[in-house]
């Protein structure tokens, strides 16, 4: 629902220190940041979390300083808002998750799907198991396999509050020389009465229980918002460091079923992807408004002390016509280093035998004007419409196929390679990154929508690509969902269908590295979804059932030699998800059950995926909420795609099934409800010590042995 802009009365305005804190907070994060492009040592990833620790530390104390300067006789309202990513239309999302339930197993990996293939890192190059989980997030190739630690202008919560808000998070895993910190950070507030500002801050560093595994990233948000009577704006600024080693798995398999400590397992090979994702986004517009009254009722005190009921006359500004302008611009880079190419590993080496350093990126820029006929000034029709137009501009930076003289550390793009392997000695060769090509594109689309009212919403939008590199493009969207009382509770539906004609990846049609290199000449993909969704929560049942079907046409994938082919034809993918929880006073049991299923070996997924968590809730003394609890994780054997180190793809593969096999965790989590502080332990992976040690993710790649974790979470907010 677009957030309507009124003339809202506040009683007093936040401290002018949290301009101060946030610029305090931006100078310390910068070595931080830089530090994610720079070499791995174990000194460098103490340091950098214990700083961000410490920084996260004294920003929550600022929060909570700011939470109480003059706000003691306002009353707290918060509301928030994403943008959609091509009509830059508000919807109302929830404020922010308060709730105790389930910390432990919040986590990046976690909250993307319930079941995602790994290399046992938390940090790591990802696919979900569930096909209708994976999400594209950047119009970048080799960004796919990092979707769960990017953050896009379009993940970011808009906020307006009357008192600031602010939260702090800290988990550890407690392995000897093989630790993992999570450190997050949360602050926004309002600086003036139409004015919010706030930013988010995720550091995440991780060794690894296998040899080279280590890991580390750094991904947040800083953003703004200004809501007038008839111009407002929203912007935000989002980033992503990422460094992670690769081992290619291990050497021998079997060696989980021995003696060996993880870490002394011997592995594929030694080498180092990087993935850095920036992005800015600009949504400002102006309303022609009409003036209407709106009568207000409330309650004071008379001479005598006794309440008394009055009524007042405000005015609102309701929006007619609306004019908007959206920029953004995204750049995404991948990098691949190898200290020593492995000639056995990956089946060709095209430009040195004395190291790995590929490169490739993409910059791309948007312009979107609109026009917007709202739907809060029509009071017959109860829907809204738009149309608008896109310039895209696009630049792939990549090689250009014959080697030529650059420096001997490259472009310099993520610093000096020779930093990467501080250790060990690194013959530097020129990064492949130095030839480019621009595309523009430009579209033109509408839609048409209902996000007011409470029993039905919809929405209907669509789009194409006029000129330009991805002329022909198309997509055609539509939702719809209703909600209506049945018997004592309610129930709700909805239903959602795409066509997509898809463009593929520059970097599928042409590529080069030191392993790979090919050139395409694919054809665009077709898309066909349709998908329902039925929900009947009761008092002690909650059930909730989700059927999805699409129909692709053309389908690009990567094939046993690491090399991109397009399948003439089509696959159908079917998948039915059932969410069965069950409530009672004490004791709780939530189930979720996806079953999938795909027409072609093409695109392999597990026929089925579980989810099962049991648990004990309740409070004591009044005033410490307690949960108790045991969850599991399973999916059925499968020909699970293998990751492609070097491109940081998952390939298919037909020698070995994985799954099958079950991963445990038990957990205690408490809830201090008077300074609303979270705190939790949990023992990951448990029935590692007494089941087979058959624990794959995908051949060659064990899953994560067993952990002891420990964390925290604290909200400061009136």
């Amino acid at each position: 629902m677009q957030p309507i802009c009124k003339k809202i009365a506040f009683e007093s305005e936040l401290s002018c220190d949290f301009l101060a804190n946030v610029h305090f907070l931006l100078y310390l994060c910068t070595p931080i940041v830089n530090w994610g492009s720079i070499g791995m040592s174990h000194c460098i990833t103490h340091i950098a979390h214990r700083i961000c620790l410490c920084i996260v530390i004294l920003c929550s104390f600022c929060g909570m300083h700011a939470a109480a300067q003059n706000t003691q006789s306002v009353k707290t309202i918060m509301r928030a808002w994403q943008l959609d990513p091509w009509t830059g239309i508000a919807d109302t999302v929830p404020i922010v998750d308060t709730s105790y339930m389930h910390l432990p197993m919040r986590d990046v990996l976690n909250d993307y799907s319930i079941s995602n293939i790994t290399n046992a890192n938390v940090i790591s190059p990802t696919q979900s198991r569930i096909y209708f989980d994976r999400q594209k997030r950047a119009d970048f190739i080799f960004a796919d396999a990092y979707t769960p630690y990017i953050i896009t202008p379009h993940d970011v919560k808009f906020y307006h509050t009357t008192t600031p808000y602010s939260s702090v998070g800290y988990k550890k895993g407690f392995v000897t020389d093989m630790d993992q910190n999570d450190i997050s950070f949360m602050f926004t507030g309002n600086v003036s009465r139409r004015t919010n500002l706030g930013m988010t801050i995720d550091y995440l560093n991780s060794y690894g229980r296998f040899a080279s595994q280590e890991g580390k990233t750094v991904f947040g948000s800083l953003f703004g918002s200004y809501n007038g009577d008839h111009y407002s704006l929203q912007g935000a600024f989002t980033w992503n460091t990422l460094s992670n080693f690769e081992n290619g798995g291990l050497l021998n398999p079997d060696d989980l079923q021995g003696n060996l400590k993880p870490q002394d397992m011997p592995v594929n090979m030694q080498a180092m992807s990087k993935f850095r994702y920036l992005s800015g986004y600009l949504n400002h517009y102006y309303s022609i408004c009409v003036e209407r009254e709106r009568k207000v009722n409330y309650r004071e005190r008379d001479e005598k002390g006794k309440w008394v009921k009055k009524d007042s006359i405000k005015i609102e500004y309701v929006p007619v016509t609306t004019f908007r302008h959206v920029f953004e611009t995204t750049d995404a880079t991948k990098k691949y280093i190898e200290k020593t190419p492995r000639q056995n590993f990956y089946p060709n080496i095209y430009r040195s035998n004395l190291a790995t350093n590929d490169s490739a990126a993409c910059l791309t820029i948007k312009n979107t004007l609109s026009v917007t006929f709202e739907e809060e000034f029509n009071t017959w029709l109860k829907f809204g419409a738009m149309v608008y137009a896109m310039n895209e501009v696009q630049r792939h930076v990549s090689p250009i196929g014959q080697a030529v003289s650059l420096p001997a550390n490259g472009n310099e793009l993520f610093g000096n390679a020779i930093a990467l392997f501080p250790d060990t000695p690194f013959h530097a060769v020129p990064d492949t990154l130095y030839g480019e090509r621009w595309t523009n594109n430009t579209y033109i689309g509408a839609a048409l929508y209902k996000n007011q009212g409470q029993y039905i919403h919809y929405g209907f939008d669509g789009n194409i690509c006029l000129l330009g590199y991805k002329l022909g493009e198309f997509q055609v969207n539509g939702h719809l969902d209703a909600g209506f009382r049945l018997g004592k509770d309610s129930m709700t539906l909805a239903a959602k269908a795409y066509i997509k004609n898809e463009t593929p990846d520059f970097y599928l049609q042409y590529y080069r590295s030191n392993h790979y290199q090919w050139d395409n000449e694919f054809t665009k993909t077709y898309r066909l979804y349709v998908g329902g969704e039925i929900a009947y929560p009761t008092q002690w049942v909650k059930p909730k059932l989700n059927v999805s079907f699409e129909n692709i046409t053309n389908y690009i994938y990567f094939d046993t030699n690491g090399l991109p082919q397009q399948m003439n034809g089509n696959i159908q993918v079917l998948a039915a998800d059932l969410q069965l929880n069950i409530t009672t006073p004490w004791i709780n049991m939530e189930n979720s059950i996806v079953y999938q299923h795909s027409s072609s070996a093409y695109l392999p997924l597990p026929a089925l995926t579980l989810y099962n968590n049991l648990y004990y809730h309740d409070t004591w003394v009044k005033a410490l909420d307690v949960q108790f609890g045991v969850d599991m994780r399973f999916f059925t054997k499968y020909y699970a795609p293998i990751l492609n180190p070097a491109l940081g793809q998952f390939c298919i593969q037909e020698q070995e099934k994985v799954g099958n096999y079950p991963v445990m965790n038990v957990y205690a989590n408490f809830y201090v409800k008077h300074i609303r502080l979270k705190l939790f332990a949990q023992y990951q992976h448990f029935n590692a010590s007494f089941m087979n040690k058959q624990y794959f993710a995908m051949p060659g790649y064990p899953m994560a042995p067993d952990m002891f974790r420990a964390g925290l979470s604290w909200h400061f907010y009136k």
